[in-house]
């Protein structure tokens, strides 16, 4: 018999309580936590350490997508994602090996997705099972423009980082510093990832430890040898390689700030 614990999150308290129900009744399955956002999902996750998500994909705040992203917990859980999304979607669910369930459940197909993401989940190695999980979300097309938001674990809680409120991105070995104003946050991912999940129209890596938003961009600085300068409007300077000043130059002459 299947043995798994379940962990919901959905914003629709109708729905959450729905699904809840169902799944209490199917033999082996113990919901340990229901949530009605992202964030606080984030938040206790870690003590409830579930084997599956079952994952509203459209919540305000942090999306289902989004969530997922954010999980750290090793190993990580199984997901199905329970949504109305179009067919690519689905289909991309299925390539990865990701359960989905379309709304609104059913027993049967909701008996289905428990034993697919079961099987999944204890026949998959954790790094087989993360390799899906990020191929899926890289292939979404709600994604092809960068990262929105990103999603930062501080004492205690969990910091949602518009991309558009960082000035500029500084790498320190495993970590990125995101320098947003007079904020600073923490974030656990090398500048070289983050550099391929960010919008490439508003930023661009002036040097190997540093990203800048152009859009913060107030004045780019010649020195000798061709390297540079750059001045943002907050009065921050950061760094330019020679060999990326002029391509910051003709991509600041291109950038049109649309937010």
């Amino acid at each position: 018999m299947i043995d798994l614990r379940v962990v919901v999150v959905d914003d629709e308290p109708l729905a959450r309580e729905g699904l809840v129900e169902l799944l209490e009744a199917y033999p082996g399955v113990t919901v340990v936590g229901a949530f009605a956002d992202a964030a606080a999902a984030l938040a206790g996750l870690e003590r409830v350490r579930p084997d599956v998500l079952f994952v509203d994909v459209q919540m305000p705040g942090l999306n289902g997508f989004e969530l997922v992203e954010a999980l750290t917990s090793d190993p990580l859980p199984g997901v199905v994602f329970v949504t109305a999304y179009d067919e690519y979607a689905i289909r991309a669910f299925e390539v990865n090996a990701i359960d989905y369930l379309l709304k609104p459940v059913t027993a049967e197909r909701l008996g289905q997705a428990i034993e697919r993401v079961g099987a999944h989940v204890r026949g998959a190695g954790d790094r087989d099972y993360r390799a899906s999980m990020a191929a899926l979300l890289k292939g979404l097309p709600e994604r092809a423009q960068g990262a929105g938001r990103l999603i930062v674990r501080e004492v205690g809680q969990i910091v949602v980082v518009p991309t558009r409120d960082v000035d500029w991105i500084e790498g320190a070995d495993y970590y990125c510093k995101l320098h947003c104003g007079a904020k600073v946050h923490l974030l656990r991912e090398t500048l070289g990832s983050l550099e391929q999940r960010l919008d490439s129209r508003r930023f661009m890596r002036v040097h190997r430890s540093a990203i800048v938003n152009l859009a913060r961009v107030g004045a780019v600085e010649a020195h000798l040898r061709g390297e540079g300068i750059v001045v943002l409007t907050s009065g921050t300077r950061v760094k330019v390689t020679r060999s990326r000043r002029e391509e910051l130059e003709r991509r600041l002459e291109d950038f049109h700030d649309t937010e």
